[in-house]
């Protein structure tokens, strides 16, 4: 969603349209990564014989479980936090668009940033959403190398 479809979308949808879609795909984006953060996690404690009450300070005993509960909590704090912050931050942009009678472009930024008609609370309201996007953004790479590095130390225990 993030990287193949959302850029080749951009490069073929008007702006608005673009962030609809995307903002129907990104909730289920962050469902499925959390999802997967958490079967991670638990394939670790399975694996390291730890079981479910055994408390957080086992999980982090070591690198592995340290790296996939930051995983699981960048992913849930993207699902309940950032998602939807960004989201609705971005309906605000497109309304306040719509009002001033700004065209849409395919592939450009916001045509706030350039308008003569743009407010300072225009100029905020993008400040807030590139924030909360980079937000966003950073917690969905740090679990997608989190997740990695674990295949990568379940890789090395391997024996064939």
């Amino acid at each position: 969603v993030g990287s193949i479809a959302g850029l080749t979308m951009r490069k073929v949808l008007e702006r608005q349209i673009f962030g609809r879609v995307q903002s129907k795909l990104f909730p289920k984006y962050a469902m499925l990564n959390t999802s997967c953060s958490l079967l991670a996690l638990v394939t670790y404690l399975q694996l390291n014989g730890i079981g479910p009450t055994e408390g957080l300070s086992l999980i982090c005993d070591k690198w592995e479980g340290l790296m996939l509960a930051c995983g699981l909590l960048g992913n849930l704090a993207n699902s309940l936090y950032f998602i939807p912050a960004t989201t609705q931050l971005m309906f605000k942009i497109y309304a306040r668009e719509n009002l001033l009678g700004l065209e849409q472009e395919i592939g450009k930024k916001s045509p706030l940033n350039s308008s003569d008609k743009a407010t300072d609370d225009d100029k905020k309201l993008l400040t807030n959403f590139q924030i909360s996007h980079g937000f966003s953004m950073i917690m969905s790479l740090v679990s997608m190398g989190t997740c990695g590095a674990y295949l990568y130390f379940i890789a090395q225990n391997l024996k064939f």
